[in-house]
């Protein structure tokens, strides 16, 4: 706010005019209402009478006028409200928070940095690098469990990975078992319960699985089960519960040569072979979903089995 404004609402306080002149100057409804409750309880308003802060903003730095803090650091409007909150927060706290003040973190990247205690420098680090929140709790986590996952992170987990490489460690787990960036945190997970399980997560532990059927076969290898016949891609989570539970589900159906061949192919390649590993599609029908797969296309919408194998080619096709 320059000089000139700032005189010209300073002005309109002193004189009783401000109601008037606050809608002249280009104030909406909800500003007014900050300022004038500002004016109501006696503090700087000045602070943040300015068009450059929204409403929310104003009544973040109204109120912590009214709580009798120095508003210096974060009564600017590159800060969100949200943002504002967290750094009161952190004042009320007793944090020094001049690196915690970058307009660049957002509200949850400051939280964690606040919530850091006497990590507070390895939080920044990371946040410096550009890691988002999440990442940045798991790093916070760790470390208040002595535990150090920052070559994880440097690795380029996502929070999710990092989580259940973060319990795995905790649990003196051998996490290499699932270190494969093609897993997603929940297909580690259910390899990480079957280790401190002590089950045997080789049976399970193919990326052409979902993390469903993982649950499913580390729920029947804990019971004692033989799962030879339904520890399979190609057999849903539901049938290997319903047997898991004693039901009798109908026989799974065995894929064809030409359709194993295509199963194989996609878990050469680490992709996600659940999303055909069904005996409805043909053989033609899966290589087409493989071959999007590989492209890192959305396959979703070649993914109804009522569509032949050439119209499936030509969706892919446009999809590039």
């Amino acid at each position: 706010m320059d000089d000139k404004f700032r005189e010209k609402v300073k002005r309109a306080i002193e004189d009783g005019t401000y109601k008037q002149e606050l809608e002249k100057m280009n104030f909406d409804r909800f500003q007014s209402i900050e300022i004038q409750k500002g004016i109501q309880s006696h503090v700087d308003v000045l602070k943040y009478a300015s068009p450059e802060f929204d409403a929310a903003q104003m009544k973040s730095i109204r109120l912590a006028l009214e709580d009798g803090m120095d508003v210096e650091a974060f009564a600017k409007p590159e800060y969100d409200y949200i943002q504002m909150e967290e750094i009161k927060s952190a004042i009320k706290d007793g944090m020094d928070v001049a690196q915690l003040c970058n307009p660049l973190f957002d509200f949850s990247v400051m939280r964690e940095i606040r919530m850091a205690g006497d990590y507070q420098k390895r939080i920044l680090k990371f946040a410096d690098e550009g890691c988002d929140s999440g990442v940045l709790k798991q790093i916070r986590l760790a470390a208040q469990a002595d535990v150090n996952i920052d070559f994880y992170v440097q690795e380029g987990y996502d929070e999710y990975q990092l989580n259940e490489i973060r319990l795995g460690l905790m649990h003196c787990v051998d996490v290499n078992k699932y270190l494969y960036h093609e897993y997603n945190g929940e297909q580690m997970k259910q390899i990480r319960l079957g280790l401190e399980q002590k089950v045997d997560v080789s049976k399970y532990s193919m990326t052409g699985f979902s993390s469903t059927q993982m649950e499913q076969i580390r729920l029947a290898l804990k019971d004692g089960l033989d799962v030879e016949e339904y520890g399979d891609p190609f057999v849903e989570a539901l049938q290997i519960k319903d047997w898991r539970e004693g039901k009798v589900p109908e026989a799974p159906r065995q894929p064809d040569e030409n359709q194993s061949k295509e199963i194989l192919a996609g878990l050469e390649k680490g992709l996600d072979v659940s999303l055909y590993a069904d005996t409805d599609y043909s053989a033609e029908q899966m290589r087409q979903i493989r071959l999007g797969l590989e492209d890192n296309l959305d396959v979703s919408p070649i993914l109804d089995k009522n569509l032949s194998a050439e119209q499936m080619c030509k969706i892919r096709q446009s999809l590039k």
